[in-house]
């Protein structure tokens, strides 16, 4: 591989893309951005877009819309005919699954999901390699968006390992941390279940970081319960990520019953194992597409507290099974999932997708 184009509106720190950029460089692979802000609407963003293109004088045979940019696929895929290049994206999500039916903000039948379905559509047709961060994921594009003879590959998310790294056991008591955009696939709605049946285990205490869809009826609920031992903080900078999961003993992924749930596995799972912390989440395929449960992650059924509290407990009583599952995840997740295996993984879809 010569090179990589990073193409379009891209969100700038976004995890995903972040990991594969650095570990191209890593592996000696030059890595050209040829971006704009996501906020440019088409009008403006394709002109802006066309003009970064020609100004790219780099040699690069590989044209990459990162997330998110299902609109900008058509000029990337456009652009890659004229210039011979391979028109690779990488959608991360569905817009059709997550406005419907994840979010269920619009109607399976209505003008928005309409709209949705089409970009999927078109966006997964176009390029000459879409990718998907699960299994899960992959045939779900197969059998309800991409056409038929779409290639559509797997590459994990993976996560930063100079800013996730392990940390020592946390001393005092046992914080229990989530941190997300409450989106309905977190389902931090069975966390505060949890927690509030865990009101009078003193030595355990919640941390809520974050804000979004749920987040004014979880507060609620909370606040409804009288509970003492949760903290609900709004969002905090990324870079402050790495010491709030240093000082927690157990981190959670994510207990949301939706489809989309069930087909992803969170930045949030990849980066908490890298601190070498003990990870609890719900079982589903996608994770144990990747963790082997009891070794690298306790998994328990999507939306039900009961069977995430008692594990909780189990966990914050044995600080020796903690330690081991933080290990283990640790050293598994740094062979398999560290920005280096996960731009050797790229390459290696990148050439499949070049000599077909």
């Amino acid at each position: 591989m010569k090179g990589v184009c990073l193409f379009g509106g891209h969100h700038r720190g976004y995890p995903r893309s972040g990991v594969i950029v650095s570990g191209l460089r890593r592996i000696g692979v030059p890595v050209f951005e040829c971006t704009v802000s996501p906020r440019l609407k088409s009008p403006r963003r394709y002109p802006a877009l066309i003009r970064a293109f020609h100004r790219c004088r780099g040699e690069f045979d590989v044209i990459f819309v990162p997330e998110f940019r299902h609109k900008d696929v058509p000029l990337a895929w456009s652009l890659s005919r004229l210039a011979g290049k391979l028109c690779v994206f990488d959608p991360l999500v569905s817009r059709y699954d997550t406005r419907v039916h994840d979010r269920g903000d619009a109607g399976a039948h209505g003008l928005q999901a309409w709209h949705n379905l089409n970009l999927d559509r078109v966006s997964l047709t176009l390029p000459d390699l879409s990718l998907a961060d699960t299994g899960m994921h992959a045939r779900y594009f197969r059998e309800h968006l991409a056409a038929p003879d779409a290639r559509v590959r797997v590459l994990p998310v993976g996560y930063d390992d100079e800013m996730f790294r392990p940390a020592p056991p946390a001393d005092g008591p046992v914080r229990v941390l989530f941190y997300g955009s409450y989106l309905p696939l977190h389902g931090v709605e069975t966390i505060a279940e949890a927690a509030i049946r865990l009101r009078s285990e003193r030595a355990i205490h919640f941390e809520l970081i974050g804000g979004g869809q749920t987040f004014d009826a979880v507060t609620r609920r909370l606040r409804d319960a009288g509970v003492e031992n949760v903290s609900v903080e709004p969002r905090i900078d990324a870079s402050q990520l790495p010491a709030r999961i240093a000082r927690a003993s157990i981190c959670l992924g994510i207990f949301g019953t939706t489809p989309k749930a069930a087909r992803v596995v969170p930045n949030k799972v990849y980066q908490c194992m890298g601190s070498a912390r003990a990870v609890v989440s719900a079982d589903s395929a996608a994770m144990r597409e990747f963790f082997d449960s009891g070794r690298h992650v306790e998994l328990v059924p999507a939306g039900d507290a009961d069977a995430l509290a008692e594990r909780i407990v189990a966990l914050a009583h044995d600080p020796t099974r903690r330690l081991a599952l933080g290990e283990a995840a640790a050293a598994h997740v740094a062979l398999h999932f560290s920005p280096v295996p996960i731009a050797k993984r790229f390459a290696a879809l990148c050439a499949e997708a070049m000599a077909s």
